[in-house]
């Protein structure tokens, strides 16, 4: 910078920050406030062009203006400290603020008008660490959200800044990890979850959601769409699916947006950067068509407006250590298989299950029409499953990949959405009428069950999915919702086939199955208290005595462990 000649009374500090000196000795006042020393050592700039220091008074005004408000606010939280502590954490329930720098970060607006976030305060950098560690070796691992080594970079530079000076998109990334990583914290052995762990997940995600404005709203990047994803991510495991299905709306949008469902939109960019473009729009794909076949309502995202490589054919790199992000190994090492891309095909395929049962175009087709079409979805799920290596099936998944036990969760969904579209295909669901008023009539003599083809195929994925969900199950386990219809559907396919069949060879197992599956129903039901459940509840309870029924008249082998067939007066309604 040019140099001014005139000499300069202010001291550095009041010089650099542009605020008043009133030039005392040996430190001016302003010097004193802020424990430095006083020096005229930095060198004067050239004076500025008239509107410039109107412009700069302008701005020196609004900062005494604050300054003073500062200090109004240091007034009242000083009065405040004075009163009844008691009487104000009843109030508040939190403790009062210390610091004045706190204090006006919880009542900062933005440029927009709206209340940002209390201070956009985040926990103890070793508790954050802890937590990204978590999640990056559990979802991140085959759901690759993230590029481990960019999540890691913004946590740094988060935790760099102060609480008001963070990027409130950041911000919002880093709770998103935090609530994700809290639903794979590892369960107590005696409590299982914990409510403090449930909590936290709320919480996390309460603070994401007080700016969502900001992130949907504001300028679009990559990160906007990784924040919205993980949302949905969190918010597809409840009951209530609305808020997913309207926030995966708007996710998907944003992403046409950036042009992430288009090949053509990130050849320009380098690898490391287009292979996660591409993976968040797949995580995004997977999610909205798991959504839209759970709710049956239309998906976002058509097929033939996307044309983006599936996760086996991004570009990997040789210094990067995010190629295997997606892709499990058992403990012994000897079989690995891509989760990712599974979950990217079986997305593919709940699409046309959607397309052909649900859509208004199935409505019009003809009979054969559907047939032709069910027919065509079956042989995919046949390829689909047998694509994924033996030891990643149903029945052993859980110990052969025992050094990592979160995989049970991810396996028992990518299980269960793959026997739900069976299920739903062949019209052998839980909750199809038809079939359960068949089943009914069946367990009563009235009628012979009519079984659909492929039965054989259907109840042996049903046994093994049956297997792995009482293996992780729990009451709190965060895929709870996204199991427990597939896992009822398969109660009522083992009940069917030991009512039809009830000298297979696998009856003792099917028996201590269903039993288990029926002290799990019964609990549940207790929380849903639907007729539709209900209903579903009391045929069981018929099919139950049926079952007893012929296994005491066909066989001699005691069934004296197995309660519930034993006691099915215990399952009469509430």
């Amino acid at each position: 910078m040019e140099l001014s000649n005139r000499p300069r009374k202010a001291c550095d500090l009041c010089y650099t920050r542009r605020i008043k000196c009133d030039g005392q000795k040996p430190r001016c006042s302003n010097c004193i406030n802020y424990a430095t020393d006083c020096t005229h050592t930095a060198l004067s700039r050239k004076s500025k062009p008239r509107a410039q220091r109107r412009s700069e008074l302008k701005k020196a005004d609004e900062v005494q203006s604050l300054q003073a408000e500062i200090q109004r606010l240091e007034t009242q939280l000083l009065q405040a400290q004075n009163r009844d502590h008691d009487q104000a954490s009843h109030a508040t329930q939190e403790p009062v603020r210390t610091t004045i720098a706190a204090h006006v970060a919880d009542q900062h607006i933005d440029e927009d008008g709206d209340h940002t976030i209390s201070s956009m305060k985040l926990p103890p950098l070793h508790q954050a660490m802890a937590m990204v560690g978590i999640y990056l070796n559990t979802y991140n691992s085959v759901l690759p959200l993230f590029h481990a080594d960019t999540l890691l970079r913004l946590v740094g530079e988060c935790y760099a800044r102060q609480p008001r000076q963070r990027d409130p998109v950041v911000w919002a990334a880093i709770n998103v990890v935090f609530a994700l990583a809290c639903q794979q914290v590892p369960e107590n052995p005696r409590n299982g979850r914990s409510q403090h762990q449930t909590d936290q997940t709320t919480e996390y995600l309460n603070k994401v959601q007080s700016i969502i404005s900001t992130v949907m709203l504001g300028e679009t990047h990559l990160l906007n769409i990784q924040v919205l994803v993980g949302m949905v991510m969190l918010l597809q495991t409840a009951h209530d699916l609305t808020p997913s299905l309207l926030l995966i709306s708007a996710t998907m949008r944003l992403a046409h947006k950036l042009g992430l469902h288009s090949h053509a939109a990130s050849t320009h960019l380098d690898p490391v950067e287009r292979r996660q473009r591409a993976r968040v729009i797949w995580i995004a794909y997977i999610l909205d068509k798991d959504l839209s076949l759970r709710t049956q309502q239309p998906s976002v995202q058509l097929d033939d407006d996307m044309d983006v490589e599936l996760p086996s054919s991004l570009p990997t790199t040789n210094d990067d250590n995010d190629n295997t992000a997606g892709i499990v190994v058992t403990a012994d090492g000897n079989a690995r298989m891509n989760y990712f891309l599974a979950r990217v095909k079986l997305a593919k395929i709940e699409g046309r299950v959607y397309d052909s049962l649900y859509s208004t175009r199935a409505v019009n087709r003809s009979f054969e029409e559907r047939r032709n079409a069910r027919e065509s979805v079956v042989s995919a799920l046949d390829e689909w499953r047998a694509s994924i290596p033996l030891e990643f099936s149903a029945s052993i998944v859980t110990s052969s990949t025992s050094n990592k036990p979160a995989n049970g969760g991810f396996f028992c969904v990518l299980h269960a959405t793959s026997l739900q579209c069976m299920a739903l295909v062949s019209r052998a669901h839980a909750w199809d009428r038809q079939w359960v008023s068949g089943l009914r009539n069946h367990s009563r003599g009235i009628q012979m069950l009519q079984l659909p083809p492929a039965w054989d195929t259907i109840v042996h994925q049903a046994r093994n999915y049956m297997l792995l969900f009482r293996e992780v199950w729990s009451r709190d386990a965060w895929f709870r919702w996204m199991t427990s219809c597939p896992y009822t559907t398969a109660l009522v396919l083992l009940t069917a086939n030991t009512l039809g069949n009830p000298s297979h060879n696998n009856t003792q197992l099917d028996v201590e199955l269903i039993d288990s599956a029926l002290l799990w129903l019964n609990e549940a039901m207790r929380e849903s208290q639907s007729d539709e459940a209900r209903a579903l509840r009391e045929t069981c309870v018929e099919a139950v005595r049926t079952v007893k029924q012929k296994l005491a008249g066909d066989f001699t082998t005691p069934f004296g462990n197995y309660w519930l067939l034993n006691h099915p007066d215990s399952l009469e309604p509430f």
